[in-house]
């Protein structure tokens, strides 16, 4: 498998400079920033700097933090197993509201490791004939790619549109005349800013019988999720701003009869097939934090945080537009709260975002050809704040990118 730099592992100095709080500013609240997500923004740490990496994690809350350390805890005290029984209420209302928001009954909901660990479970419990075939469009991540062809699968490539998205009229042309066994699309495209239109695709290929399976894992959290897919996975770390170490899997209940899982030899026998997908050996205390993020998220407003990120990647592709030495890669509106940069002055994307941690203390991340080798040539730098971005930060960013 290709190994790439990522939002962790630029550079030793960088990373012993920022702890060190060398060219680091203090973050300031922004006067643009309405006092709702400012508040969002105080429930949490403030960054050592400015954190425009919210798709490779968000920033977990205090609220959340401390539900973790108290779930260890009576972990020591009590037991694993009775402290997990303790907070089963929490993680079952946790599973009811996440499921509500992937379009899935609570008993179609699992969780998991992470959502490559969701993909990886359902492909092994969908019944896949020999032959079988996948439709997949040029952005689509790669790992999935990988894991289709682990699986054996066949990939059949969609059309698209201008900027990537799924070309709807060419997807119901291949639905009747050559259906693949299963369409993925992954709803927000992780090295860019691209939507799929997964709603228009879920009817289409209800129509014809065929699953849709979707990959929500920037997408969770960042757009509506509820879309009619048949499978949908997804993450805790990112826009939802949960523990790592938490995925989810959701499936709509047609599809339940036809999986195989194996049943856990202790699980009690009325136990649903999705539900046993889960690990035996789980991270509960991450479960429990993600079921804090989860109410947070609610108490805000999931309609009122999706308009807000969609407001935050306008505002970015704007601030940034005419920024010389780099380009905006995709639409001004194009729905979705990251925005890539391509270096059009000769630098190299993976040293600015090194210099742009360690002399400017502003985290992002660089997206390398091997993320998506169908559709990136070249790495560019990912800028994906919050909600409590505010125009101060863009302008930091722009200023310190003119210096790279």
């Amino acid at each position: 498998m290709t190994t790439e730099p990522t939002h962790d592992g630029v550079d030793a100095r960088a990373a012993h400079d920022v702890r060190a709080g060398r060219g680091v500013p203090e973050t300031q609240d922004g006067d643009d920033v309405p006092e709702v997500w400012r508040a969002w923004g105080r429930q949490r740490p403030q960054p050592r700097g400015r954190h425009l990496d919210c798709a490779a994690a968000g920033r977990c809350s205090w609220d959340a933090q401390h539900a973790v350390a108290e779930h260890l805890r009576r972990e020591a005290e009590l037991g694993a197993y009775v402290a997990q029984a303790e907070a089963a209420p929490v993680i079952e209302g946790a599973r009811t509201t996440l499921a509500a928001l992937l379009g899935v009954p609570a008993d179609g909901l699992a969780f998991l490791e992470s959502a490559s660990a969701a993909l990886a479970a359902v492909l092994r419990a969908w019944p896949l004939g020999e032959r079988a075939s996948v439709a997949v469009v040029p952005t689509e991540w790669a790992p999935n790619i990988e894991a289709f062809r682990e699986r054996g699968l066949e990939l059949v490539e969609l059309r698209t549109e201008e900027h990537g998205r799924v070309d709807l009229s060419h997807l119901e042309q291949l639905l009747t005349t050559s259906p693949p066994s299963f369409v993925h699309l992954t709803q927000v495209t992780s090295h860019r800013a691209l939507l799929q239109p997964v709603a228009e695709a879920a009817d289409l290929c209800r129509a014809a019988g065929v699953a849709l399976w979707v990959d929500a894992a920037q997408a969770l959290g960042h757009v509506d999720t509820a879309t009619g897919a048949d499978v949908v996975y997804a993450t805790s770390r990112k826009w939802m701003c949960g523990p790592r170490g938490v995925g989810l899997l959701g499936v709509a209940p047609r599809w339940w009869d036809l999986l195989y899982v194996r049943h856990h030899v202790l699980a009690p026998a009325d136990e649903p097939v999705v539900r046993a997908m889960e690990s035996d050996e789980a991270n509960v205390a991450g479960r429990v934090g993600l079921a804090t993020s989860v109410n947070q998220f609610a108490a805000t407003g999931p309609a009122a945080v999706w308009a807000r990120l969609d407001e935050v990647g306008r505002q970015t592709r704007h601030a940034l537009a005419d920024l010389p030495g780099w380009q905006v890669v995709d639409a001004t509106d194009a729905g979705t709260a990251i925005t890539a940069l391509r270096p059009t002055a000769g630098q190299d994307a993976v040293a600015a975002r090194a210099r742009l941690l360690s002399e400017h203390g502003i985290l992002t991340t660089v997206s390398t050809p091997a993320r998506a080798p169908r559709d990136l040539a070249e790495p560019m730098l990912r800028i994906s704040p919050h909600v409590d971005c505010a125009g101060s930060d863009l302008d930091a960013l722009a200023g310190a990118l003119a210096s790279c």
